[in-house]
């Protein structure tokens, strides 16, 4: 039969290793949701520069006094 600090002593190696394991796959988890956020992090980066690309695009054509006199033209053909 096993006596009471023997199964105290198993009782806490058990805890220890549990906690080991525990670390471990929570080490793990981190590693991969530091991937996944590296790569949303770059998406939007490549989203916001497209997007600031698009709108300069969109600032040229708009302060642009040609465009400002093809739209008066456009204007006047559909008029008459």
């Amino acid at each position: 039969m096993m006596s009471m600090w023997t199964a105290i002593v198993i009782i806490v190696i058990a805890g220890i290793v549990g906690g080991i394991f525990s670390d471990k796959n929570k080490k793990r988890n981190n590693k991969e949701t530091d991937a996944e956020l590296k790569r949303l992090g770059d998406k939007v980066d490549a989203l916001e520069s497209d997007l600031r690309h698009r709108v300069e695009t969109l600032e040229r054509i708009v302060t642009n006094p040609g465009e400002d006199l093809k739209r008066q033209f456009d204007h006047l053909d559909k008029a008459s």
